[in-house]
């Protein structure tokens, strides 16, 4: 279930630019609230006699920080190596863990402002017992519709601007090009601190990080074959076996290597862009 989840398309799809990443952000908030108002409204046994707007309060705090506990598990784990899918695995398993003393915390301050008695201090296991099945099982549920339903909106965004965009001239993208380097981009390739672009008509290096580049070519339908290099699709001119890995062969007679890891994603991409011809 979790071999194909992207978190780079997620955080791509957070990020979008300053007025979109603003707004996908109000649009989160605001669905932590509608859960919220669900989940009160619900009167479930841990906030059954709490007032209404006391158990609203604390079930939002409750998904704000489940939710900032899974992010910063889930990219913790990818900082040290382990894969996208396995990280949001570690992640969902290991999030009551940290969750249940959370949860305790925010009932002992609810009973404190609301003048009840306090949750016994010491019941963190059997916290962690009420909290993990449910947790584990919503949170599982919420992160593939999440990602799915990010890694759907980019694809679409990618093919309307495609269809009916006017594609941006790489000058405006990257204002220090010169328009000797003309517009019509192959590749990119990190290379140390800088970023190699390629032209059909020139060769230049970037003073900027490849990832950084990657996400200001969102609007040209390409696609990150490597860690460190990322192909225009209509530049492609076959993808062939290289030992157990593979390379993109583009039309211009370079060679990029593409991983085992994203040979999927290329493939995937090359077949909706040419159904798109």
């Amino acid at each position: 279930m979790f071999s194909d989840l992207k978190l780079d398309n997620l955080l791509s799809f957070v990020r979008g630019n300053t007025g979109e990443g603003r707004h996908r952000l109000m649009i989160g908030a605001a669905m932590i609230l509608s859960c919220a108002i669900i989940l009160s409204a619900l009167e479930p046994g841990a906030t059954r006699e709490m007032p209404f707007v006391w158990a609203l309060l604390n079930w939002i705090l409750h998904l704000a920080f489940g939710i900032a506990i899974l992010a910063l598990l889930a990219i913790g784990a990818v900082r040290i190596g382990i894969s996208d899918g396995r990280a949001v695995i570690a992640a969902v398993l290991l999030m009551p863990i940290f969750m249940a003393p959370l949860s305790l915390a925010l009932e002992a301050l609810t009973a404190l402002a609301l003048k009840r008695p306090p949750p016994d201090p010491t019941g963190y296991w059997d916290e962690l017992r009420r909290v993990a099945i449910p947790a584990i099982g919503l949170t599982t549920l919420v992160v593939v519709a999440v990602v799915k339903a990010a890694e759907f909106t980019i694809l679409r965004h990618t093919y309307i601007t495609a269809r009916f965009g006017k594609l941006p001239q790489l000058q405006s993208i990257f204002p220090e090009l010169s328009h000797d380097v003309g517009n019509d981009l192959v590749s990119l390739s990190a290379n140390d601190h800088y970023v190699h672009l390629r032209t059909t008509q020139a060769n230049v290096m970037l003073s900027r990080k490849f990832v950084d580049c990657v996400n200001l070519l969102a609007p040209i339908q390409g696609v990150q074959v490597h860690r460190s290099h990322w192909v225009r699709l209509q530049q492609i001119a076959q993808v062939r076996t290289n030992g157990s890995s593979y390379l993109c062969i583009m039309k211009d007679g370079s060679k990029v290597p593409v991983s085992r890891r994203r040979y999927a994603t290329l493939k995937s991409a090359l077949a909706g862009f040419t159904a798109r011809q």
